[in-house]
């Protein structure tokens, strides 16, 4: 295929990517390709390309190769800097960018062009990129810097006031936060440009600083049904479940994929309150700052989807903890003779308390070391199947511990093939004695189901 002019394929690529094409946009410019590092116009067209296509592989050592050849043109580079960014934005805000990634990339890239004296009509748009790729990168503090130069340099820019919003959303800085995004939206607005992304931001550090009334009008202003509610917070009537996804630890009991101590996520199911917050309406497995019964908040763009009822559902990356809930949670194991045993003892529980299962396993154990025999010597007799099942049993924070106890051990003794160790419980009314031997038993069926 013979190469024609850049500005012919240009104009072809950006009507492919207009029509939703991005293939058939690469598929004008790929010819070209050999000329990337010879050719400035070719490479700025393709710098723009990459940025409206983020998510393209080739992305990263095709920056580079620009960048190599003409790493003092600031409006290269300028160019360079956005695409990187746009594509180091596509990792989730609660993972580490990779330390030779993108965002690395283009705060060095901004640096070195800004540090040979960079023209001063674009140095303020280097300033806000390196400002950006260093909030990727949680540099927070060389971050303000950078965007303050920025502003500075241009403070009628509205994305800028976008971008500073960013940042103090990434350091929980609500108040910081709004007020930039409340000015983003008022040069916008005076500007003619989109206010959108500003608003959802606005209505994010809104309801994490409880004002409904501005959280309200933004949310309204982006198409959404929000009331306030009388609790002076958000609310939108019908919004679906979806999952927020928190950082989680071990808890010391039961088994992970994972070290103890390592961390790692958990996918929590949400009943949401507004568009941007809601209630937690499942249990961890592992320990988090968040639990079934608290208020959260969750940042704007997903972070994937799950799926319910064939319908797809969004999931979305923890924010905060707005309110804790009340409700005492307690884990526990249990062997149960057959598969779905434990779980039928959930409607058999005293009103609101909710039974959730977590994991469950089949385990081969000396049937005395089962019965809790495990803390005194005995001969062991031959493995037999048992299956060990992990999970929490959640309770109102108003419940009678003491009463619920008594209810618990009336419906387990009607279910013989279940046995269900639940330290906590006894921890908390007290009954260290109960307490200790539940540990150990804990302990024991641990331990003997690893020989």
């Amino acid at each position: 295929m013979s190469a024609g002019p850049v500005a012919d394929r240009a104009a072809l690529a950006w009507q492919a990517l207009q029509a939703g094409d991005a293939a058939g946009a690469w598929a004008q410019l790929t010819p070209l390709a050999g000329q990337l590092d010879r050719d400035a116009e070719l490479a700025a067209t393709w710098l723009d390309l990459l940025r409206a296509t983020p998510s393209r592989a080739s992305l990263l050592e095709e920056v580079q190769r620009v960048l190599q050849r003409w790493p003092h043109d600031a409006t290269l580079v300028s160019r360079a800097c956005d695409a990187l960014i746009r594509a180091a934005e596509r990792v989730p805000p609660d993972l580490a960018q990779p330390p030779d990634g993108p965002a690395q990339l283009a705060a060095s890239a901004a640096e070195a062009c800004l540090q040979r004296g960079a023209n001063p009509e674009i140095a303020p748009f280097l300033h806000m990129a390196r400002g950006n790729a260093l909030r990727l990168l949680a540099r927070f503090d060389a971050a303000l810097e950078a965007m303050q130069v920025a502003l500075a340099a241009a403070p009628e820019r509205a994305g800028f006031w976008f971008n500073l919003g960013l940042l103090h959303k990434a350091q929980r800085d609500w108040r910081a936060a709004l007020d930039a995004n409340r000015r983003a939206i008022e040069l916008s607005a005076a500007q003619g440009g989109d206010p959108k992304a500003a608003l959802w931001n606005l209505a994010i550090c809104a309801t994490a600083l409880g004002e409904g009334p501005d959280a309200v009008d933004a949310l309204r202003k982006l198409g959404h049904g929000a009331q306030l509610a009388p609790s002076g917070m958000p609310y939108v009537e019908g919004l679906p479940p979806l999952q927020v996804r928190a950082a989680t630890i071990g808890s010391g009991l039961g088994t992970s994929a994972l070290p103890d101590r390592s961390v790692g996520f958990e996918l929590l199911w949400v009943t949401p309150i507004s568009p941007c917050h809601g209630v937690v309406s499942s249990a961890t497995y592992r320990d988090a700052s968040v639990d079934y019964g608290d208020v959260v908040l969750w940042d704007a763009v997903p972070i994937g989807l799950g799926e319910l009822d064939g319908k797809p559902v969004p999931r979305m990356p923890l924010l905060a903890l707005l309110v804790k809930g009340d409700e005492r949670r307690f884990r526990f194991v249990a062997l149960q003779q057959a598969a779905e045993q434990l779980a039928a003892i959930g409607p058999e529980l005293p009103a609101q308390a909710r039974l959730f299962v977590h994991q469950e396993r089949i385990e081969l154990l000396c049937a005395r070391c089962a019965s809790g025999e495990h803390m005194h010597k005995h001969q062991h007799d031959p493995a037999e199947e048992h299956r060990l099942v992990y999970g929490k049993i959640v309770l109102p924070g108003s419940a009678d511990l003491l009463a619920f106890r008594d209810q618990l051990d009336a419906v387990l003794a009607r279910h013989p093939g279940v046995r269900l160790v639940m330290p906590g419980l006894l921890e908390a009314i007290g009954d260290s004695p109960a307490a200790g031997k539940a540990h150990q038993l804990w302990r024991g069926l641990e331990r003997a189901s690893r020989r």
